[in-house]
């Protein structure tokens, strides 16, 4: 069965950063960083140890998980000696300063190189699949498994509850998930809600389920805990369970439908650049403009979107308006929930995803081996599930 990521070396990500210009006399040290089997998340505390500063002082353009190699960019607001720093399984390729701090999503893009591991030469598979998918506008664009955790696929779980107002139960899940976990030290907590036991068996590896527990112990109550965590790292549960909703829409709108470039009234579709970025204001279709909008969807320049539902994002209209009420309404949950009070960092006004995306500069190897560029928050896991459908 054709399958990626059986070593780190079979999926290289490398980021197109936006606007990241040298200046000698910059505020801001870059770093141009090439990880190995690193999460963005757990190298930024790993590199602010190392450099004895606060991680909110470090900044990145875009998240990774650990399967793979991969090349960020990281902004450090602090007197550091990049030379000095030396971490396992990383290597600082470039470091300059800037004048203007890293901000998450300053990417054009990534570029990729992922190997298929596989037992035949899927050459004349994947042609035959790029070609069709690309006639057909793109794939689907699904967030990937990656975005609900990448050992444990629960984040949005987590997410749901934080936004329904269940603090503590949105930590209880965090800690000990009766769905998903067979670790004895998990569900032995999940038995017997022990903090003092669960910091005991925890292993040290595990930093963030240990930082919660560490805020139990210390304030005597789960509520709260969240407060533990990066802010970065706790918004992704939010984020996490807004991606499950867009993908739900998504799912619904092609299993109904059949297509996802053929405008209807009422959908909100946006223009795009040649990696699929949103590029200018929504557009609302109407009985005016729904023909030309339809025209400018099959060139691939305006894509129709779906929900990242927060608290003040922009509602559909017809078709797609009724689907993502009805989304809402089967998980017992309002726009209004996205403004998390317990927790109001946590927040999120919600926006819109275009639904299909297209790669840029596919090319395919004899070693089994792909490589294109996506879209800044475009899942190469999700393009890859496209193609290899059916491979053996």
């Amino acid at each position: 069965m054709a399958s990626i990521k059986e070593s780190p070396e079979d999926f290289v990500v490398e980021e197109i950063p936006l606007g990241l210009e040298p200046s000698e006399a910059g505020r801001y040290w870059v770093l141009k960083v090439r990880l190995r089997s690193w999460d963005t998340n757990a190298f930024l505390i790993e590199l602010a140890d190392r450099l004895r500063i606060s991680r909110k002082r470090i900044t990145y353009a875009g998240t990774k998980d650990k399967h793979g190699i991969t090349t960020q960019y990281f902004c450090i607001n602090a007197p550091v000696d990049p030379g000095s720093i030396r971490i396992r399984d990383a290597e600082i390729l470039e470091w300059f300063r800037t004048d203007r701090m890293l901000r998450l999503g300053d990417l054009v893009g990534n570029r990729f190189r992922v190997r298929i591991s596989s037992a035949s030469d899927l050459r004349g598979h994947v042609e035959e699949t790029v070609r069709e998918m690309l006639s057909k506008g793109g794939f689907p664009n699904f967030f990937g498994l990656q975005r609900f955790g990448s050992l444990r696929t629960n984040t949005h779980t987590v997410g749901k509850l934080l936004v329904a107002g269940d603090y503590e139960g949105a930590a209880r899940r965090y800690l000990y998930d009766p769905e998903l976990d067979t670790d004895e030290f998990r569900i032995s907590f999940g038995q017997t809600g022990d903090m003092v036991r669960a910091m005991a068996e925890y292993p040290q590896g595990l930093k963030f389920e240990r930082a919660i527990i560490g805020y139990a112990l210390e304030h005597g109550t789960l509520l709260g805990a969240f407060n533990a965590l990066p802010r970065n790292l706790a918004m992704m549960f939010v984020h996490a369970y807004q991606s499950y909703l867009f993908n739900l829409a998504v799912s619904r709108r092609l299993s109904d439908l059949g297509s996802l470039t053929e405008p209807l009234i009422g959908d909100i579709c946006v223009p795009v650049d040649r990696y699929s970025n949103p590029s200018g204001n929504f557009i609302r279709v109407d009985r005016y403009n729904i023909e030309k909008i339809g025209r400018l969807c099959g060139e691939g320049r305006v894509r129709i979107t779906a929900f990242l539902p927060g608290y003040s994002y922009e509602a559909a209209g017809g078709y797609q308006g009724e689907l993502e009420a009805h989304i809402l309404d089967s998980e017992g949950v309002s726009p209004g929930d996205f403004r998390v009070k317990g927790y109001p960092e946590l927040s999120s006004s919600g926006s819109r995803r275009p639904v299909i995306a297209s790669p840029v500069g596919f090319s395919f190897s004899g070693d089994n081996t792909l490589e294109f560029a996506l879209g800044r928050g475009i899942y190469a896991t999700s393009l890859i599930r496209e193609i290899i459908k059916g491979c053996r």
